[in-house]
């Protein structure tokens, strides 16, 4: 993006949540136009991890609170955590609060396995990748510390594996995130053998087409590119809003034009960061509201 090709890199002393470790230098990324929120670069280590996972994050200025909503954002693959700052997210963040957004953090967090490059976000069944338990056991409690949130004011997003990791890992879970977007992802198992070793009822666990039910109550944004050329993508966000569609659960649907590139992908993140903006404004109002009756 124009105005945000020139960063410097500096160290920096941060006090980590109990059982992360940082990295031998944390990272701080100063965009040249816009100061407002600094990218930390926290390590973690998950359940079965033998080596410490980058974890990316970009956090408004002030205090942190269990009031200030969390995105996990989900590569694609190949992918690392550094992929959506490195194509412009943390100035697209630090424009929303010059316009006077309600402040939220961004996370970034690493989906690669130790033994399989296609990890599809998952548990692998063997459990010598366990990276969805990496994300929920060691990614949130380092983001968020002492200030837990509700899952009203917590988010998942992906870009291509990452979207169906997102869609996936929010519907096996669904009292943890209030808010789920999907960036040119895909909603069935794409590799049956290599994490899931051709077990069918892992599978089955994992196919978020087969849990529409486990949707409802959820905001959910289906993002696709016009020209995807991949056909694990093309045309998955309209057949899965159609499912969503006759199980009553709404959704919103949005095909722009497009390849299936971080061109593409981080004009529609930025799109998504809208649609999040606009959720968790509701819920804001909605505890003042509450707050202002109890009085």
């Amino acid at each position: 993006m124009a105005g945000v090709a020139v960063f410097a890199v500096f160290a920096v002393l941060m006090i980590m949540p109990s059982g992360v470790t940082p990295l031998a230098k944390s990272d701080v990324w100063s965009f040249a136009a816009h100061r407002h929120g600094p990218v930390q670069r926290l390590a973690v280590r998950g359940p079965a991890d033998s080596a410490w996972h980058a974890v990316w994050v970009w956090r408004p200025p002030g205090p942190d609170s269990a009031l200030i909503p969390v995105l996990y954002f989900l590569h694609g693959n190949p992918g690392e955590p550094q992929d959506a700052f490195r194509h412009g997210l943390a100035a697209i963040l630090d424009e929303r609060l010059e316009e006077g957004y309600r402040p939220f953090v961004v996370a970034c967090p690493d989906g690669n396995g130790e033994h399989r490059w296609d990890s599809e976000w998952a548990d692998s069944a063997d459990g010598s990748d366990l990276v969805e338990s990496r994300l929920l056991d060691a990614v949130i409690p380092a983001v968020e510390g002492t200030h837990r949130r509700a899952a009203a004011r917590r988010a998942i997003a992906g870009f291509s594996m990452g979207g169906y990791g997102a869609m996936n890992v929010a519907l096996r879970h669904p009292r943890l995130f209030g808010q789920i977007v999907s960036v040119a992802g895909y909603f069935h198992v794409d590799d049956t053998a290599a994490m899931f070793a051709g077990h069918q009822a892992l599978i089955a666990a994992n196919s978020p087409e087969l849990h529409i039910g486990m949707a409802r109550g959820k905001r959910i944004l289906l993002e696709e590119d016009r020209s995807d050329g991949l056909a694990v993508i093309r045309g998955q966000a309209a057949e899965f809003d159609a499912l969503l569609d006759r199980a009553h659960v709404r959704a919103t649907l949005r095909i722009t034009a497009g390849a299936h590139d971080w061109g593409y992908a981080i004009g529609a993140l930025a799109d998504a960061v809208d649609f999040l903006a606009d959720g968790w404004d509701r819920v804001a109002r909605a505890h003042a509201g509450r707050r202002h009756r109890h009085r």
